[in-house]
């Protein structure tokens, strides 16, 4: 599970180290003070994926600062936010609770809220105070301000765990070396792993959380990852591919725009032409996708399936120019199905194109050489088939991005647009 939700944290180290500095610290310390009080191994788990991803909420809070932690806001809309998109999926449920509760503390807890919950907002605020004070010097320091919360801001069981481990110098001196915190983490992952099997299934369902992710940070392209990972099924399906090969690109159509989170949103949201630096500011997203589903390596064809899509059959694709031979049928189906999608689909800026537009489309692109003559038959042949899985598939997107808008759309970025189906 961690490593499904790795690339998560490599987006948002490629757009602040320092977000993904504090993500490791507090996972870290999360990870000990769980072992500490031989927490549950589920729950143990559970903290850790939480912890290593509890702030992916900020990605829709409008006039945030990455880099200041400056969405520390006082409605807890990016803890909200992360809560409302991850807990869409039965296996991120629990892991979305830890971080809905990162921010509150424990005399607000009812009855009915576990408090384990607190681990993370105790982990997360510890975290915080080794940036303030040097924590192996100054661990008394720490150790009083946390023990002054006790019962109020945290769970005592919790805080007489921490102050047993703060008195333990390789636990000061691990906080203070973020060599010794990414080894540590990357063992961590490692045991996790070896105890769980990771089924295609499992990653599809992930991976269709995160097209969420990825899409509602624009309303240009809301529910562009489910058309495009809909279309390439269908295609795969009737190119002959397996039904594991099917679930594969699928799960690499959710995942094919992962790189654009690191795209600046007032460059994905512009409404008017973009500039050279722009441009190619965009042109970058695929080179981040194939550099972030790196992490994934159960199937390494997720990987090129999901970045290549913007490459052509005769080199003049990007990011990494590659030609005919180098590209996959899973590749080439990605291509087409990228580009369908997005002629097909409405935009709040303009309409989908019609029957006669999107035959033009496909017809100049094979004479010039650029995408797969046989996939594009297939496509055009099955047009009516596929169009209509596509918007089906699109509505549904729709429906769940108007429903996540209404939930905490004043805290959001850029959700002042509506979206349409055609």
């Amino acid at each position: 599970m961690l490593k499904i939700l790795k690339p998560l944290s490599g987006v948002m180290d490629l757009v602040s180290n320092s977000v993904v500095s504090h993500h490791k610290k507090v996972t870290y310390i999360a990870y000990r003070i769980g072992k500490e009080m031989n927490l549950d191994l589920r729950d143990l788990r559970n903290l850790v994926i939480a912890a290593n991803i509890h702030d992916i909420g900020v990605f829709y809070i409008r006039d945030v600062e990455l880099s200041d932690f400056s969405f520390d806001d006082e409605e807890n809309a990016h803890a909200l936010i992360g809560y409302y998109l991850l807990s869409e999926s039965p296996h991120l449920e629990e892991i979305s609770l830890f971080i809905k509760y990162h921010h509150s503390d424990f005399n607000d807890y009812s009855s009915r809220i576990s408090p384990v919950y607190n681990l993370l907002h105790l982990s997360d605020q510890l975290a915080f105070l080794t940036e303030e004070y040097d924590i192996y010097n100054d661990y008394e320091k720490i150790s009083r301000e946390i023990e002054e919360g006790s019962g109020t801001k945290y769970w005592p069981e919790a805080v007489k765990a921490f102050q047993k481990l703060i008195r333990k110098e390789y636990f000061c001196l691990d906080i203070k070396s973020s060599a010794a915190i990414d080894r540590e983490l990357d063992k961590l992952v490692s045991s996790f792993e070896s105890k769980i099997r990771i089924t295609i299934e499992k990653v599809l369902e992930i991976t269709r959380i995160i097209s969420y992710i990825i899409d509602f940070r624009s309303p240009f392209t809301a529910t562009h990852s489910v058309g495009v990972s809909a279309v390439a099924k269908e295609l795969s399906r009737l190119l002959g591919f397996t039904k594991k090969e099917q679930m594969i690109i699928e799960a690499a159509g959710y995942l094919h725009d992962i790189g654009k989170l690191v795209i600046p949103p007032e460059i994905l949201n512009k409404k008017g032409k973009l500039d050279e630096a722009e441009w190619r500011k965009i042109r970058s997203h695929t080179y981040y996708t194939y550099q972030v589903l790196e992490y994934i390596d159960e199937f390494p064809c997720l990987k090129e399936w999901a970045a290549y899509h913007h490459e052509r059959l005769d080199g003049t694709g990007y990011p990494f120019h590659l030609k005919a031979e180098d590209l996959s049928q899973g590749a080439r189906i990605m291509a087409v199905a990228d580009i369908f999608t997005a002629v097909t689909e409405d935009r709040p800026y303009r309409a989908g194109m019609d029957r006669n537009q999107v035959y033009g489309v496909f017809q100049e692109l094979v004479k010039g050489g650029k995408i797969d003559e046989n996939i594009v038959k297939t496509l055009l042949s099955n047009y009516d088939l596929i169009n209509a899985i596509r918007k089906k598939r699109q509505l549904e997107g729709r429906k769940y991005y108007q429903s996540f808008k209404n939930k905490r759309g004043k805290n959001l970025r850029y959700f002042d647009s509506e979206i349409n189906i055609s």
